[in-house]
């Protein structure tokens, strides 16, 4: 990392810090702190990964700027869904990590299974700390994104295109794309969604929201997107604010970008391609500076868990259907710390921080949603549903 690098970084860090109420770290520090996390799950407990993690976070308004634009912001007086989203009332938030939709019925981490009272086939969902559940569904041949309570009832629909939903970690936000290239962002607590600065219509196709940075509010908030263009690589990557032009994450070093660590402070992707080869590498690199950490070809597509110390990942080729296995990794050097291998797993994600999701299909054709845990215990099997080899018809879906 070159002086001025260096120097930019140390920099923000004294900011975070000053924020925070904290001393303030150097890089020095925080690669020390780096050096010294051990590699086992009792010293990952005892939080010096977590807190090396924090102390490097970057905040928003230094990336895209700070600001608002009245024209994205709720209008005053915007009602507040909390009440309807949760039937319960508390008004507390909640967390739905290690959610699950099999079939048409979404099984909550908190709270009773239901099947929201929408049309047509549930494509993907995200979930929200108040209560709600934002759905991308496919009512016949069109597109539609509605907000349903914890009981299945609708609440509000939203226009949209197909471009997927992303999320920040803690349930704060929703991110998606609406028809004039402009990325909405629905927060918890509030109905109307906040619109991005930036129209990104001129593209090949429809702007993909990879992720809401952690701290959105309708003052201040950025989504990383991947925008489909005339690049080298066919995309770029992009972080989109509410006022002014995207800037381009080329610092990354990232080809594309699979998750963002829960603070913000680091992003894990793909920095190799070689589809003749058939070999694909990931690294997680320091969000603030694109210093990379670690690299690997032996997994890939890896998720922060919860505290950020941890990633897990699956292997990097697609074995017909899905992938042979299931990796977790210390996020800060990339040890191995845990391992599941048992069928073709279609999809994984964090449930806590000790235990993940994982949707298989075993050789017989059974589809299993199993709960693994980082230390090794034997997977608790949470679904059971009947399919046939090499078809995912009947696969569990996660919530994400």
């Amino acid at each position: 990392m070159s002086t001025h690098d260096e120097q930019a970084f140390t920099e923000a860090l004294r900011i975070q810090a000053v924020g925070a109420g904290t001393p303030t770290l150097t890089l020095d520090d925080v690669r020390g702190r780096a050096r010294g996390i051990r590699r086992r799950r009792a010293a990952v407990v005892a939080g010096g990964a977590a807190a090396l993690v924090a102390a490097a976070v970057l905040p928003v308004a230094l990336l895209v700027g700070g600001g608002s634009s009245p024209d994205s912001l709720p209008p005053a007086g915007t009602p507040t869904v909390v009440d309807t989203a949760n039937p319960e009332g508390s008004g507390e938030p909640v967390s739905q990590l290690g959610s699950w939709l099999e079939g048409r019925t979404i099984h909550p981490a908190t709270g009773e299974p239901f099947e929201p009272d929408v049309e047509g086939e549930i494509a993907s969902t995200r979930w929200l700390s108040d209560g709600r559940w934002l759905l991308a569904t496919y009512p016949g041949t069109d597109y539609a994104l509605v907000a349903v309570d914890a009981r299945g009832e609708p609440l509000t629909a939203y226009e949209g295109v197909d471009s997927g939903l992303a999320s920040d970690d803690a349930g704060t936000a929703v991110a998606w794309t609406g028809a004039d290239g402009r990325v909405r962002v629905l927060l918890s607590g509030s109905e109307e969604p906040v619109v991005l600065a930036a129209r990104l219509d001129d593209r090949r196709a429809a702007a993909r929201p990879l992720e809401v940075l952690p701290g959105c509010t309708p003052q201040e908030c950025v989504a990383l997107v991947e925008v489909y263009d005339d690049s080298p690589d066919g995309s770029s990557q992009l972080a989109v604010g509410l006022q002014g032009q995207p800037q381009r994450l080329d610092r990354l070093g990232l080809l594309s970008i699979s998750d963002v660590s829960p603070d913000g402070a680091l992003v894990a992707g793909l920095v190799e391609a070689d589809e003749l080869e058939m070999r694909y590498c990931s690294a997680v690199v320091v969000f603030a500076t694109g210093e990379e950490l670690w690299r690997t070809c032996d997994a890939g597509t890896f998720r922060f868990s919860p505290d950020g110390t941890r990633v897990l990942g699956i292997d990097p080729n697609l074995d017909g259907l899905g992938h042979s296995f299931t990796e977790v990794r210390d996020a800060l050097d990339g040890t191995v710390v845990g391992r599941y291998e048992g069928g073709t797993v279609f999809d994984e994600t964090w449930a806590s921080g000790d235990s993940y999701l994982v949707s298989i299909q075993t050789n017989a054709g059974e589809n299993l949603l199993l709960r693994v845990g980082v230390d090794g215990d034997e997977p608790e099997v949470l679904e059971r549903v009947a399919g046939t080899p090499g078809d995912p018809e009947g696969m569990v879906r996660l919530t994400g």
